[in-house]
């Protein structure tokens, strides 16, 4: 079983916006998900890797995990993020489109040869693999086994809704088979779940519903695209006095 770490708000930064980097002290997330995959255009990604790694080379204070989503492994981009921002030493990895476990062991495979070459214990980079496909998730019960490095599986509707060429609504009906799919997944393996993005940062209400879902459902945390939606997280997930009493 992973070691426990509250995970509640995993709030995405892009890696190339020099102004959201420098805020990354302020959020009052759990973890930060740097982002070089979907939210850096083809043309920067070059320059949004070096504009990260400055980053992580003068986050002294490091008062928060931080995850760095690289490009798939069947992209050109994914060896040059990794060569150049593991020896700034963020806490781990997040992998898109972790179709399978296959991919998990080949970044795995990749870290531990990182880590032989910085002198660090083997396992010290996390994965946190996502999963957003159809594929995806008919194998995230293998994947969620593949590696001792994941301290999670992490939802992505966005892609999955597209795998399935069906539309993504706010009630999110059609999220609900891979959503419990994804639960079971972690829970076999002793791992924590991390629901997808709500895209719409303006309809707190709605955020709050879909949160309250998720909770009931299992998982443990949320991914997010604004910190005006950590508040909001933070609150559903906040144990009620009610529970804490029955817990003791």
């Amino acid at each position: 079983m992973a070691e426990f770490r509250l995970r509640r708000s995993l709030l995405y930064v892009p890696g190339n916006m020099p102004s959201m980097l420098q805020n990354i002290p302020i959020f009052h997330s759990d973890c930060i998900m740097v982002d070089l995959e979907d939210a850096v255009p083809y043309s920067e990604k070059d320059a949004a890797r070096v504009l990260v790694r400055q980053f992580l080379d003068s986050y002294r204070d490091h008062n928060k995990e931080i995850f760095v989503r690289i490009n798939g492994l069947n992209t050109a981009w994914w060896e040059d993020d990794l060569r150049t921002i593991l020896p700034a030493l963020p806490d781990g990895i997040r992998l898109p489109e972790a179709n399978g476990p296959e991919l998990v062991e080949k970044l795995d495979t990749m870290l531990t040869e990182y880590e032989e070459e910085l002198g660090l214990e083997i396992g010290h980079f996390k994965i946190l693999p996502s999963i957003e496909t159809a594929e995806g998730v008919i194998n995230c019960i293998r994947t969620a086994k593949s590696s001792s490095r994941l301290i999670g599986l992490a939802f992505g509707a966005e892609d999955y809704t597209a795998s399935l060429e069906i539309e993504r609504t706010k009630g999110g009906e059609e999220l609900f088979a891979a959503r419990t799919r994804v639960v079971w997944a972690c829970k076999a393996a002793g791992i924590q779940a991390i629901d997808t993005i709500f895209p719409d940062a303006s309809d707190m209400e709605a955020l709050e519903r879909e949160t309250r879902l998720i909770k009931t459902l299992g998982f443990s945390g949320k991914s997010l695209v604004n910190p005006r939606q950590i508040d909001v997280v933070h609150d559903v997930f906040r144990p009620k006095q009610e529970e804490v009493d029955y817990a003791l």
